[in-house]
């Protein structure tokens, strides 16, 4: 009776962990196949920003080369105005030197540049002696 006994419970054992591990495969294979789905969507988002990150790239490069391009004009520019400044300055100077000069030039400017003038300038000093010495 112990034997029948003994063989009754091994083969309730045994049905009931073969049931478990019958529900326990449909359960792991639905975790796998979640599982594979999540692996499929990280890949595809890591596809689209890696996509995107070249795109950045390519406009930040662009950036870059305007950036540059407009360092270079900026020192030209820089060039360029400070040869102006030492231009004026020049001519600042030369007209405190002659200041009769300096008279012709403000009527100069302020008459109209595109008027004709209504008498020509002397082309001869008249206070400049006619022989040579």
């Amino acid at each position: 009776m112990r034997l029948v006994l003994v063989a009754a419970i091994i083969f309730a054992t045994t049905a009931a962990s073969f049931a478990q591990e019958q529900g326990n495969v449909d359960e792991l294979n639905r975790k796998y196949q979640d599982s594979l789905a999540q692996l499929k969507a990280a890949q595809d988002r890591k596809n689209e920003l890696a996509t995107e990150n070249e795109k950045l790239n390519a406009k930040i490069a662009e950036m870059q080369k305007q950036l540059e391009e407009s360092h270079r004009q900026a020192a030209t520019f820089a060039q360029q105005t400070f040869y102006l400044r030492s231009e004026h300055a020049a001519w600042l100077s030369f007209l405190k030197r002659y200041p009769k000069l300096g008279e012709e030039w403000k009527l100069f400017l302020e008459s109209d540049p595109l008027a004709q003038p209504s008498n020509l300038p002397p082309m001869i000093d008249p206070h400049a002696p006619l022989q040579v010495e």
